[in-house]
C-alpha cells in the first residue's frame, strides 16, 4: 500500500504534464464549382426560377443570357467558398495565439478579404476551443 502512495503523485504529475491535445482538424480544400457540375437547384437558382422549370433528362440548348446566369452564378459561388475556406485557414493557423480574439478576428478579416466580424469572430473561436480540448 506505501508503494502505491509514492507511485500516486508521479502518475498525476504525469497526466499533468500531457496537457490537452490539439483535435482540430485541417480544413479540407473545397472543391470549385463549374457550369457543367452544377445541380438542377442550382441553375433555377442563377436563373431565378422554381426548379420544376429546369429540364431534368434532355439537355436543352441553353440562351446566352441563361449561360452568362450561370456563369455569374459559378463565379459567385466560388468566390464565397474561397473566401470561407481563407477563412477556416487563417483562423485554423492561428488557433495557438495569444492575442485578443478580436484581433487575431480583425487580422483574419484583412488578410481574407473578408467583411463579416461576427462570423469571423466565431470561427477563431471555433478554432481556439478546439486547440484547448473544448469542443
Amino acid at each position: 500500500m506505501h508503494k502505491f502512495w509514492i507511485c500516486l503523485p508521479v502518475l498525476s504529475l504525469g497526466l499533468a504534464a500531457c496537457g490537452p491535445r490539439d483535435s482540430c482538424e485541417v480544413p479540407v480544400q473545397p472543391k470549385m464549382l463549374s457550369v457543367h457540375d452544377m445541380s438542377r437547384e442550382q441553375k433555377a437558382n442563377a436563373l431565378g426560377v422554381p426548379p420544376d422549370r429546369i429540364p431534368v433528362d434532355q439537355p436543352v440548348a441553353e440562351s446566352p443570357a441563361s449561360q452568362s446566369a450561370y456563369a455569374a452564378y459559378v463565379d459567385e459561388h466560388n468566390r464565397a467558398v474561397q473566401t470561407g475556406f481563407c477563412v477556416d485557414n487563417e483562423a485554423y493557423k492561428a488557433r495557438g495565439m495569444k492575442d485578443e480574439m478580436s484581433t487575431v478576428a480583425r487580422a483574419v478579416m484583412a488578410t481574407c478579404h473578408e467583411g463579416a466580424e461576427a462570423d469571423t469572430l466565431a470561427t477563431v473561436l471555433k478554432y481556439r476551443n478546439c486547440a484547448t480540448g473544448n469542443k
